[in-house]
C-alpha cells in the first residue's frame, strides 16, 4: 500500500503544534526560575544600605615659598670647607643701606678699615708718587712664603684678591663663593706693638658669589664689589656703610674702574659691557661686545680709552671706547682661543696682554699692535670645585704669574717662555687668583680655595 501524501492542511497543523510546544516550554523555564529566585530570597540576608555622604572639596596643601641656599646666604649641604660662623648664615644678606655692624661676621674690630681710613689722606697725594720698581728682582728665587703670612678667611673658596693702593702697608681684599668680603691687614699691631697674629675682618654684603672689587688709588675710602645676584654695592669706609647702588635681574660677572674718574665703573652683564655712573645712579652706554658673559675687563695702563675684554665665548678684543658704535660695536683687535677666555689683562707699560683659556694655553700678545703671539701650553683644567685660573703680569713685563695644579705659582719668562715654579711647604692649596701690590714690589697674594698667602722678599 502506499503511503499517504501530505497535504497543505496537515502541514499547519504541525506548525501550530511546534509553537504551542515552544510556548509550553518557555513558560515551564521562566517558573522554575521564578521560584529559584523565590527560595534564594528567604535564605539570603538584606545588605545594609550605605548612608549617603555629601561631597566635601579636599583641603589643598599649604602653600611653600622655595628659596635657594644661594638666595638665603647658606653654603651647600655638600660643602667641604670649614664652616662659617652660624650667627652670620642665619640671616640673608642685607640690602639697601646699612651700617658695617649689620654686616660684620665674627670679628671684634675694622682695624684694616681703621688703618685705610687712616691712610686715605696719603693716597690722595698718590698721583704724584711713581711706582718704585726694582728691576733686579727675581721672583723665581726671592720670593717665599712664611707661615704667619698664612689666613684663613671666611666661608668657601675666593673668587677675588685685591691689594688696597696705600703706601707702605699690606691690605688684602677677598671675595668668595658665598659673598662675603674679607679684608686681611697683614701689617696690623696689637697693644703691645707686635703683629696681629689676625688682623682679619669680614663682612656680609651680598647674596651670592663676589665677582668683582674695584678700589680707585684717589678714592680709598669707596670700595665697590659685584656679585653674581646681579648687585653692586658701594662699601664707605668713613661712613661705615654699605651700600647697594644698583640691583639687576642679570648676573654681573665683571667689574672695573675708570683709571681716571672713580664714579665711572664699567660692569660686564652677559655678554655686554655697560657703563655706570656712581653719582647718577643709572648707565650711560652699554655695548654688545661678546656673545656669551665677559670674564674680565682691563683698562690700558696709558691710554684709557682702551679696554680689553675676556669672554667665554673663546676671545679676547681690544676696543676703543672713542669710536665704538653703540649699535655695531667695532674691535681693533681680536686673540682668538679654542674654548672660554678666563681673563685678559695688560702689562705694566701696555705693550703686552696676557690671557688665560680654558683650552690648556697662556697666550702672549706683545709689540705695539698686539700682532705678535706667544702660546704657552698651560694645565688650566681646575674642574668645578676650584675657581678658574687667571695669569696675571708682575711688577714688570718680564715675567707672568698664574697658578699650578700642583699646589705650587707658574712664573713664566717673556723672553723665552720657560716656565719656573715657586713653592712652599706652607702653601696647601692650589692657587687660583693673584694679584700684586700695586706700590710694593715683592709682595704677592694668592687664594686657594679659602685662604690668602702672602709671599713676601726673604
Amino acid at each position: 500500500m502506499a503511503p499517504p501524501k501530505k497535504t497543505k492542511t496537515m502541514a499547519l497543523g504541525y506548525e501550530e503544534q511546534r509553537q504551542e510546544n515552544i510556548k509550553r516550554n518557555k513558560e515551564m523555564i521562566s517558573s522554575i526560575l521564578r521560584q529559584k529566585s523565590q527560595v534564594a530570597s528567604l535564605f539570603s540576608r538584606p545588605k545594609p544600605k550605605k548612608p549617603l555622604r555629601k561631597a566635601t572639596k579636599p583641603n589643598p596643601p599649604p602653600t611653600t615659598l622655595r628659596r635657594s641656599l644661594r638666595s638665603r646666604g647658606l653654603p651647600p649641604p655638600d660643602s667641604t670647607q670649614t664652616p662659617t660662623p652660624t650667627s652670620s648664615l642665619s640671616r640673608e644678606a642685607p640690602s639697601g643701606q646699612f651700617p658695617f655692624t649689620d654686616a660684620l661676621v665674627d670679628s671684634d674690630s675694622c682695624r684694616p678699615l681703621v688703618e685705610a681710613m687712616r691712610l686715605s689722606e696719603e693716597s690722595r697725594e698718590m698721583g704724584n708718587v711713581e711706582k718704585e720698581v726694582d728691576f733686579g728682582l727675581d721672583v723665581r728665587v726671592e720670593l717665599g712664603l712664611k707661615e704667619e703670612n698664612v689666613r684663613r678667611m671666611v666661608g668657601e673658596r675666593i673668587t677675588i684678591v685685591k691689594f688696597l693702593p696705600v703706601l707702605s702697608r699690606s691690605i688684602v681684599v677677598s671675595g668668595n663663593k658665598q659673598g662675603y668680603l674679607g679684608f686681611w691687614d697683614a701689617d696690623a699691631t696689637g697693644e703691645n706693638g707686635e703683629r696681629d697674629s689676625d688682623g682679619v675682618s669680614a663682612f656680609f654684603p651680598h647674596r651670592s658669589t663676589v665677582s668683582g672689587i674695584s678700589v680707585h688709588p684717589f678714592s680709598l675710602r669707596k670700595i665697590y664689589s659685584s656679585c653674581y645676584y646681579g648687585d653692586l654695592c658701594l662699601m664707605d669706609v668713613e661712613k661705615q656703610m654699605f651700600d647697594i647702588i644698583h640691583s639687576s635681574d642679570f648676573s654681573i660677572f665683571s667689574l672695573s674702574q675708570l683709571p681716571h674718574d672713580h664714579n665711572s665703573l664699567f660692569l660686564g652683564y652677559g655678554g655686554k659691557v655697560k657703563s655706570f655712573d656712581e653719582r647718577s645712579g643709572k648707565f650711560v652706554d652699554a655695548w654688545e661686545m661678546h656673545e656669551l658673559r665677559v670674564n674680565t675687563i682691563d683698562f690700558h695702563p696709558g691710554n684709557s680709552n682702551m679696554i680689553a675684554t675676556s669672554s667665554s665665548d673663546g676671545f679676547v678684543r681690544l676696543w676703543d671706547l672713542r669710536c665704538i658704535d653703540k649699535d655695531q660695536p667695532k674691535y681693533i683687535k681680536e686673540v682668538a682661543h679654542n674654548r672660554a677666555v678666563h681673563s685678559a689683562y695688560f702689562s705694566p707699560t701696555g705693550n703686552g696682554i696676557v690671557s688665560t683659556s680654558f683650552d690648556d694655553t697662556v697666550c702672549i700678545s706683545s709689540c705695539p699692535q698686539f700682532e705678535k703671539l706667544s702660546i704657552i701650553k698651560h694645565n688650566n683644567q681646575t674642574g668645578r670645585w676650584l675657581s678658574s685660573f687667571r695669569a696675571i703680569w708682575g711688577w714688570n713685563d718680564s715675567y707672568i704669574l698664574v697658578g699650578n695644579m700642583k699646589r705650587a705659582i707658574d712664573v713664566i719668562s717673556t723672553e723665552d717662555n720657560i716656565v719656573t715654579p715657586l713653592e712652599s711647604e706652607y702653601m696647601t692649596n692650589i692657587p687660583c687668583r693673584f694679584a700684586i701690590h700695586p706700590y710694593e714690589e715683592g709682595r704677592l697674594a694668592c687664594a686657594g680655595g679659602g685662604k690668602l698667602y702672602l709671599w713676601t722678599k726673604m
